[in-house]
C-alpha cells in the first residue's frame, strides 16, 4: 500500500513539474522591423511579442535574456543591443489604420438575433474603439475598400476627423460593391510607409477576395486588368515593414488571408457583432502596447532582405526585413554599392563645404539642415548659453518636431567657459561624423545626427 502511494505522488510530481513548466514557457513573435534608421545608423528596431504559453503577453521579462542575430553573406553573426523597452513606455508612437470592406456584401442583416447591418456593427466599434484611444497620442487613420481602395483619412492624433470620416461611409453602387481584398492589402502598406515606429493596419472583411475584372469581365477603374494575388499583398506588407492584422466577420473568410496575416507578423481574429469587434481592436492595441522594442546596431551586408533571429531562453524567431535605399541595391552588385555610397559622400561633403564657406558665422551656433527628418522651431540659434538642450519639448533651446524617437531633451551642448569650447554629451546614442557617441568635443563643421535630425556645429575661426 505505502509502495503505492509513494508511486502515485512521484507520478503527480511529474505530472505537476511537467504542466509547470509548459505554463512558464515563453514564445517569442517578431511582429515588425523598422528599418527606417538602418540607412543613417546602421541600425533597426525589431519589436517582440513576449508570450506565456497561454497566449499572454509576459508581464516582467528579463530583458538579459534575450540575443539578437543578423544574417551575414555566410550563416548569422550576433547584433549588438543598444536598447530594450515596452512599446507602452516609450515615446514613440504607435500608428493604426483601420480598413474597412465596403463591399455589397457588408450591407446585408447580420442575423444570429443581431439587429442592423454588418457595417453598422462595424461602424460601431470602431467609432467605440476610437473613443477608447482619445487623447493617448496614438495615430489612427480610416480606409475603405470595395472595387477601389480609399484612404478616408491619413493616420492623426485627433480622434475627432476620424470619427467624421467614419460617418461619410456610404452603401457602394453594384459597379464599386465588388471585393479588391488583396490590392486593398497592398495599398494599405504603401499608405503606412512613411510612418516610422510601431505600425500596423487592421483590415475588417466579410468575404473573399472577389476581384472586379476577374468577375466582370471589364477593367477596374483603379488598377485596369490587374488581378493582385495573396504573394503581392504580404511582399508589400514586408518591403514596407507593416504588420496587417485580420478581422473575419463572417463565416465566408478568405483562404489566403490568415497566411498574409501571420507570416506579416499579425494576427488573425473572428467576429460575429460589435462587442466582439470591439473586443478585437482593444486586444490588438493592448498587445502591442505589451510588445518589446529592441534596437540593434546591425553589420553592413549586401544582402536586400536579410534575416534577423531574435532568441528569448530556448524560444526564437526569425523574419527577413527589406533594406531601404541603397542598402537594397548591393545584393548582386557590391561594387555598385561602392560606387554610389562614395558619390554620396561626395555630395554631402560639398553641400556642407558651400554652407560653410557661403555663411562664415560670427557667433557659435547650429542649423538644422532641411535634409532628413524632423522640422525644428527655428532652423539656426546661436550658442549663448552655458548649456544647449536639443529635444522634442517646446522648452528645449534647440526643438525638434516630427521626430518620433527624440526626446524632451535628448542632447546637450555644453560650453566650458575657459577654452570656450563646446562638448555635446547625451544619454542616448547619437552619431557625430557618422561614428555613434554619448559625449564628444565639438569642432566648426561637425555633423551631428540625433534620431535623423541633421545638425550642422560651426563656430568662427580662432
Amino acid at each position: 500500500m505505502k509502495n503505492k502511494l509513494l508511486i502515485f505522488l512521484i507520478v503527480i510530481c511529474i505530472v505537476l513539474g511537467a504542466s509547470s513548466r509548459f505554463i512558464l514557457a515563453e514564445n517569442v513573435t517578431i511582429t515588425q522591423i523598422d528599418s527606417s534608421t538602418l540607412l543613417p545608423f546602421s541600425r533597426i528596431d525589431t519589436y517582440i511579442s513576449l508570450t506565456n504559453a497561454v497566449g499572454n503577453p509576459v508581464g516582467n521579462p528579463d530583458y538579459s535574456l534575450f540575443r539578437v542575430d543578423h544574417e551575414k553573406s555566410v550563416g548569422y553573426q550576433s547584433a549588438r543591443i543598444l536598447s530594450i523597452e515596452k512599446n507602452g513606455l516609450s515615446n514613440t508612437k504607435i500608428t493604426f489604420l483601420l480598413v474597412l470592406d465596403n463591399s455589397g456584401s457588408m450591407y446585408k442583416k447580420l442575423g444570429n438575433g443581431e439587429a442592423g447591418t454588418r457595417m453598422d456593427h462595424a461602424k460601431k466599434a470602431v467609432k467605440d474603439f476610437l473613443h477608447e484611444i482619445r487623447n493617448t497620442g496614438t495615430r489612427v487613420g480610416l480606409a475603405v475598400f470595395n472595387t477601389r481602395y480609399s484612404m478616408l483619412i491619413e493616420p492623426v492624433s485627433d480622434i475627432d476627423p476620424v470619427i467624421d470620416a467614419l460617418g461619410k461611409i456610404k452603401r457602394p453602387d453594384r459597379e464599386n460593391a465588388f471585393t479588391e481584398l488583396y490590392y486593398a492589402i497592398d495599398r494599405s502598406a504603401f499608405d503606412m510607409s512613411k510612418y516610422m515606429g510601431r505600425k500596423a493596419v487592421i483590415l475588417l472583411s466579410d468575404g473573399q477576395n472577389y476581384p472586379y475584372y476577374e468577375k466582370s469581365g471589364k477593367p477596374n477603374p483603379e488598377i485596369g486588368t490587374r488581378i493582385y494575388i495573396p504573394k503581392d499583398a504580404l511582399i508589400s506588407m514586408q518591403k514596407e515593414g507593416v504588420t496587417l492584422y485580420g478581422i473575419n466577420f463572417s463565416s465566408q473568410k478568405d483562404p489566403a488571408l490568415s497566411s498574409i496575416v501571420i507570416k506579416s507578423g499579425g494576427t488573425v481574429y473572428d467576429a460575429t457583432n460589435d462587442a466582439q469587434l470591439l473586443n478585437i481592436y482593444k486586444r490588438i492595441k493592448d498587445r502591442i502596447a505589451e510588445e518589446i522594442r529592441i534596437t540593434v546596431r546591425v553589420p553592413v551586408v549586401f544582402i536586400e532582405t536579410p534575416m534577423v533571429r531574435v532568441k528569448y531562453g530556448d524560444s526564437s524567431d526569425a523574419k527577413s526585413y527589406y533594406a531601404p535605399l541603397i542598402m537594397g541595391i548591393p545584393g548582386k552588385n557590391p561594387m555598385l554599392f561602392a560606387i554610389l555610397a562614395f558619390i554620396l559622400a561626395i555630395i554631402v561633403w560639398v553641400i556642407l563645404v558651400v554652407i560653410h564657406f557661403e555663411h562664415p558665422v560670427k557667433y557659435p551656433e547650429i542649423t538644422m539642415l532641411k535634409y532628413g527628418v524632423g522640422k525644428p522651431l527655428q532652423r539656426t540659434i546661436a550658442l549663448s548659453s552655458k548649456k544647449t538642450v536639443i529635444g522634442n519639448s517646446p522648452e528645449a533651446d534647440f526643438t525638434v518636431a516630427g521626430v518620433p524617437k527624440m526626446k524632451e531633451s535628448h542632447a546637450e551642448i555644453i560650453k566650458d567657459e575657459k577654452t570656450g569650447s563646446f562638448t555635446i554629451v547625451s544619454d542616448e546614442e547619437i552619431m557625430v561624423n557618422n561614428r555613434p557617441t554619448k559625449k564628444r568635443k565639438l569642432k566648426p563643421g561637425d555633423i551631428i545626427n540625433v534620431e535623423g535630425a541633421t545638425i550642422i556645429f560651426d563656430s568662427p575661426e580662432k
